[in-house]
């Protein structure tokens, strides 16, 4: 028994040391150190008591691509690949969940123009600023990476032309509230 505690405590602290590592490598990828990106974050994933949990599906009936309303602007966010398929994305913007994909799924939703900060969750929180014009169309794309424990993610933005191909081979996602 004392071998098989000694190897759950090694595994442990493996598991905290890669995540760790993983999570000190974002940082320094996005240039900013951990106390720089703590900020950011709140402003694009909110605070933790606040995270919505969804149960999200696909619809296959439907493929919607409405254009941005009167002053808004409109938000794509793409998952186009099937790697994790069952592990959810889910995306905030200024600390308001908006929806949650799964493998090659799709959501979208109007956004007032100016800057804002967007939050990706698997999981990690992957966060970014964006800012967008009324009547543009703005991509932004989920992609998924081996985990610890699950699927983590980074999000970042698309091109136009990018966008609208990528967006042609995806279904809808749907979700509901837990």
């Amino acid at each position: 028994m004392p071998v098989l505690k000694q190897f759950c405590v090694a595994v442990t602290l493996l598991w905290l040391a890669l995540g760790a590592s993983v999570a000190a490598g974002q940082s320094q990828k996005e240039g900013q150190d951990e106390s720089a990106a703590a900020p950011l974050t709140l402003k694009a994933c909110g605070p933790k008591e606040k995270e919505v949990s969804y149960s999200a599906d696909t619809d296959k009936t439907r493929h919607p691509t409405p254009e941005p309303p009167e002053g808004k602007a409109m938000v794509y966010v793409l998952r186009p690949t099937m790697m994790g398929n069952k592990i959810q994305t889910k995306l905030a913007v200024d600390g308001e969940w908006k929806g949650a994909n799964r493998g090659n799924n799709y959501f979208f939703f109007p956004l007032d123009p100016g800057e804002h900060y967007v939050c990706s969750k698997a999981e990690n929180r992957s966060v970014m600023t964006i800012k967008v014009e009324a009547g543009k169309t703005y991509y932004l794309q989920q992609h998924i990476h081996m985990g610890v424990m699950k699927a983590r993610n980074s999000v970042d933005s698309m091109t136009e032309e990018e966008g609208k191909k990528k967006l042609e081979k995806l279904h809808p996602s749907t979700w509901e509230v837990k």
